[in-house]
């Protein structure tokens, strides 16, 4: 016989390839586990600036960031950004919001009620804790973003079997997958099929488990209809007990080959989001620092360095001006696919690293209903997934709940191939494809309620980001990202691009500028 030690381990393995996260928990009710936590707090640095002059390019959450930090250490920081506002890509569309694709159509936002879509990032994980330092710091309210709504829904057109094309409430799915497998592992229990995988002692808990969770019936320990899964006819008063609602057969689940994948730490049920929208963050951060830093509408075309210092070239893109700006340090936060198109004298090495992760193109859509149809159906919030090309992630508002001003859906989220598809069409088409997916999953009801107002933003054809991020290989982030983090002579690198674990989040850009400062704050004290 196998030793038992090892033969548990292979059994959590073997229950996690078929119940994913959700069934091995089952089985460790009450084995500790822990992630490991982001930055808590900006570093510490070691010497003062003692008015040493740096220059930040991209005026973004990363240049904002590593402005804040080095301007407490008595630096002279200037900032050039080539739009006439700061934040980056941390966005929110709303009434005003004028947004331009590059060789396409101008939108310009008409949301009502003060309405908003976050077209850039759009929730902070609560492992982010960068992000949230700020946050906390600067005095940007935040509220709760409902990430995980159980009453949301799967939708699956590629599937086979009786429950394609439905759409089916999350806590239904979840609830008899899990269901299911806790009475097979009962079976299994009860057959003597885990005597050789765990001692006795082990399996009589895992039964009492099964029996406290509350799927199972108490005698025959068989799955059946029950609260967790919910009711199709609610109890009313008296003896009224309604109708509980009954599972979908394990034969069905194992069809429908969709909605088994459990979200990961930066995706658990309940996590952030600002007050008002996402560039609360941002406007936080421009409050913090001196309007004399920033220099807008600045097109840098030029990146050049010497032994001593860094010279900028840049054109007013108001006035046509080509103008100079020189500084003892450099801290470039532009993204990659902008920086890969300006002359620099950086060394071939760090020119080929700058170029090795791949232009991630990236489209969000979101359409504004008259009335919140979705709270009809029990959905306060929440993500529901399809497999519906480019509407793979559709996300219903977590503020303004049971008000009577209706609501911004984000209705699209798309990525790779599908932003291609999406981002080409023009802003009709854009939204017809939107509301062609809501129907399928709220039959008659997107349509009925779509108030006409909308807005989309494909980030790969923005004149100043040309992506929504970059991607990294491992091996590429193995053999050429090493460079970057030891940066040029008196260039430093900081932004999205530096943080291969963090494509896309806020939490990265901040993080990589808090490396950036602190490398830099190192090669000062050895002047």
């Amino acid at each position: 016989m196998a030793s038992k030690n090892i033969s548990k381990r292979n059994f959590l393995q073997s229950v996690g390839m078929v119940g994913g996260t959700a069934a091995v928990m089952t089985a460790l009710r009450g084995w500790e586990m822990s992630a490991a936590a982001t930055m808590q707090k900006p570093p510490t640095l070691i010497v003062d600036g003692n008015g040493k002059s740096l220059l930040i390019l991209g005026g973004g959450l990363a240049g904002m960031v590593s402005a804040i930090e080095m301007r407490k250490k008595g630096y002279d920081v200037k900032i050039l950004e080539a739009q006439s506002t700061p934040g980056g890509r941390c966005i929110s569309a709303r009434k005003g919001t004028v947004i331009q694709d590059v060789g396409g159509e101008t939108q310009t936002c008409q949301f009502e009620n003060n309405q908003y879509l976050n077209v850039g990032p759009w929730r902070i994980p609560a492992e982010h804790h960068a992000v949230l330092h700020y946050c906390k710091t600067l005095n940007v309210p935040l509220e709760v973003f409902v990430n995980k709504a159980i009453y949301s829904y799967y939708f699956s057109e590629k599937t086979e079997g009786t429950l394609k094309n439905k759409s089916i409430k999350q806590v239904e799915a979840d609830t008899d997958r899990a269901g299911h497998i806790h009475e097979l592992l009962a079976k299994c229990a009860a057959d003597g099929s885990l005597d050789d995988k765990l001692e006795q002692e082990d399996i009589d808990k895992l039964v009492d488990y099964l029996k406290e969770a509350g799927l199972l019936d108490s005698k025959d320990l068989k799955y059946k209809a029950n609260q967790a899964r919910g009711y199709s006819r609610y109890p009313k008063i008296g003896m009224d007990d309604g109708d509980l609602s009954e599972p979908f057969a394990l034969k069905e689940l194992l069809d429908y080959k969709f909605g088994g994948e459990y979200e990961d730490a930066d995706h658990t049920g309940v996590i952030f989001q600002p007050v008002g929208g996402m560039d609360q963050i941002a406007r936080g951060m421009e409050r913090a620092l001196p309007k004399t830093i920033f220099r807008f509408n600045a097109e840098i075309t030029d990146i050049m360095q010497s032994d001593d210092g860094v010279t900028v070239t840049f054109t007013d893109t108001k006035t046509g001006k080509v103008e100079i700006a020189t500084a003892d340090y450099c801290i470039s936060c532009l993204p990659f696919p902008l920086l890969n198109k300006i002359n620099t004298d950086f060394s071939d090495v760090v020119v080929d690293a700058l170029k090795a992760p791949a232009a991630a193109p990236v489209v969000k859509l979101g359409q504004q209903f008259s009335h919140r149809f979705w709270e009809d159906e029990m959905i306060y919030g929440g993500v529901t997934h399809t497999d519906i090309p480019g509407h793979e992630d559709i996300s219903y508002p977590s503020s303004d709940l049971h008000s009577n001003m209706g609501g911004v859906i984000l209705t699209s989220y798309a990525k790779r191939g599908n932003s291609i598809t999406l981002g080409n069409k023009s802003i009709a088409d854009r939204n017809e494809q939107g509301l062609n997916a809501m129907e399928k999953i709220h039959p008659g009801l997107a349509r009925k309620y779509y108030n006409g107002q909308s807005i989309s933003l494909a980030w790969h054809k923005q004149k100043y980001a040309l992506a929504g991020w970059v991607r990294w290989s491992n091996r590429n982030r193995r053999l050429k990202f090493p460079a970057l983090l030891k940066g040029e002579k008196r260039v430093l690198f900081a932004g999205g691009g530096m943080a291969p674990q963090h494509t896309g989040w806020m939490v990265g850009a901040i993080e990589s500028a808090w490396y950036a400062i602190e490398d830099l704050d190192k090669r000062v004290s050895k002047e």
